[in-house]
């Protein structure tokens, strides 16, 4: 959109100060002026077409208007809603956002001397700071721009946000025990927060309903993981009828190697997994999940990023609205020789 007019313009046509104009196209609060006069000067800046300087503006309140975002394996596609929260959240602000990945955040980085550039980054949105090395974290909390933690439980400062993983773990294992379900594990994932909470949140509701929760087998996050785990479950000797998977891409990669060992899924095993993704719909049989806030929890840490660049209050700790959702499909039945399959 091209700029017409200026604030002196405004000024003139309204019958006001510059100041005034500046307040209310700035939307600060300290001038006094009347409804009247707010709407006065807001009709002549419609008419003019008028479109604030936003370089001028941020180099003014010494920003730069840019936002970083840094995640590990930026292709894991649990991120897109994550993403979608962001961009649509910065974009409402005229914020343009730097996307970089954890694996190439480590000292000497072109990417990390981007983020420390003297007023190049105005804040940075990181998931989990256990995902890069405590010498970058220094580096990037000795910086003024705010860094908010995604998806960790804690902060030195306290600016950490994360979705309740617990629920998540107790509706995926509801949703099976619901089914008939007795012999249940969870699989996958690795000695972080976010899988112990979730491993939590599976032995809570085994517990309640009076059924053993067994510790999880821990094999990492990806397909070739959610693989090893369940021949890992069948090396043990052991026959649970369902799986709780920590994240979507292992449940894939425990389909497909239940596939190529003969397994049934869901007419032997049952398999529910945590976060969704649209290649959960797209695999044969399509993957039951567990839909988390994400979108929600993007937007939150750019809402936090802003308050505190503007001295506001704002709120940490768990995104728990909405709460994570159950959504059944193919790859959960009740167990085999249940009266419900009869």
């Amino acid at each position: 959109m091209t700029r017409m007019g200026t604030q002196k313009e405004i000024a003139r046509r309204a019958g006001v100060s510059v100041s005034v104009v500046s307040a209310v196209i700035n939307g600060t609060t300290h001038t006094r002026m009347s409804d009247e006069t707010r709407a006065r000067v807001e009709a002549v800046i419609e008419d003019l077409g008028y479109v604030p300087n936003d370089a001028a503006r941020a180099l003014r309140r010494q920003r730069s208007g840019t936002i970083a975002v840094v995640v590990e394996k930026i292709e894991n596609p649990i991120y897109r809603d994550m993403f979608h929260g962001i961009y649509d959240a910065a974009e409402a602000r005229g914020w343009a956002v730097v996307l970089g990945d954890a694996r190439w955040m480590r000292s000497g980085s072109h990417f990390l001397a981007r983020l420390l550039g003297q007023g190049s980054i105005d804040g940075i949105i990181l998931r989990s700071e256990g995902l890069i090395d405590d010498e970058v974290l220094a580096h990037l909390r000795a910086r003024p721009a705010p860094v908010i933690v995604v998806e960790g439980r804690h902060a030195p400062d306290g600016r950490w946000l994360a979705i309740d993983d617990a629920a998540a773990g107790r509706v995926a294992t509801r949703h099976l025990l619901d089914l008939g379900h007795l012999d249940i594990e969870f699989v996958g994932g690795e000695q972080w927060v976010p899988t112990l909470e979730r491993h939590r949140g599976y032995a809570g509701a085994m517990l309640d309903a009076g059924l053993e929760a067994r510790d999880a087998i821990l094999t990492g996050h990806g397909s070739p993981e959610g693989a090893a785990a369940l021949r890992e479950v069948i090396g043990s000797g052991r026959r649970p009828t369902a799986l709780v998977a920590n994240n979507v891409l292992a449940g894939i990669g425990i389909c497909a190697a239940a596939h190529d060992a003969g397994i049934s899924i869901p007419g032997d095993l049952s398999v529910i997994a945590i976060h969704d993704a649209d290649v959960a719909g797209d695999v044969r049989p399509a993957l039951a999940t567990v839909r988390m806030p994400m979108a929600e929890l993007g937007a939150r840490a750019v809402d936090a990023i802003a308050a505190i660049l503007e001295d506001a209050p704002t709120r940490f700790g768990l995104v728990d609205e909405p709460a994570p959702v159950l959504i059944p499909r193919a790859s959960t039945a009740p167990p085999p020789g249940s009266p419900r399959l009869r």
